[in-house]
């Protein structure tokens, strides 16, 4: 056998390793390392909605006032200041609670949890109506879309009263 092939051709033992296959590796690290910095740039671009953005629309508001009412009132009351154990949903209560959290976080508890005497007998776009009333109840602004029954969405919109949310990180 010849013996340049076997070894390196500075005799360390080390078998010699072709151009294409060090070429090979060379561009397939070039990609991977393009397509993880292409991730973060769709990412970085992808930027969080806010409470502040409009994120529901007036109708919708509507619709969920008369949800609530129905649904809701008997334990958190007309004006949503809440009464014994049902919490508050207006005013700084509702900001001290919810602000920071996501919008898919407000909606999991709403959807699965009330009405307190029929936990989860609302059906999603109902719970979403409900949320649109609070949000529109605590002066958050309406916009031209509705909020809807998408988790990914839900999870990307951050419950703020401050006009500029949090860098992501």
């Amino acid at each position: 056998m010849n013996s340049a092939k076997e070894m390196g051709s500075s005799g360390s033992g080390i078998p010699a390793v072709s151009g294409r296959v060090v070429l090979a590796i060379l561009i397939a690290g070039a990609l991977l390392a393009s397509v993880c910095g292409a991730i973060r740039s769709v990412r970085a671009a992808d930027a969080q909605k806010t409470t502040m953005d409009g994120v529901y629309t007036p109708d919708q508001a509507q619709r969920g006032k008369a949800q609530y009412s129905q649904a809701c009132s008997s334990c958190h009351m007309d004006d949503l200041s809440g009464s014994g154990q049902a919490l508050p949903l207006a005013g700084d209560a509702f900001t001290q609670v919810w602000e920071g959290q996501t919008m898919a976080d407000l909606f999991d508890l709403v959807h699965t949890t009330m009405p307190q005497d029929k936990p989860g007998s609302m059906s999603p776009e109902a719970s979403l109506d409900v949320i649109s009333y609070m949000l529109q109840y605590n002066q958050f602004p309406a916009g031209k879309d509705e909020l809807k029954n998408d988790p990914d969405a839900l999870k990307n919109i951050l419950i703020t009263k401050k006009s500029n949310p949090p860098a992501k990180q």
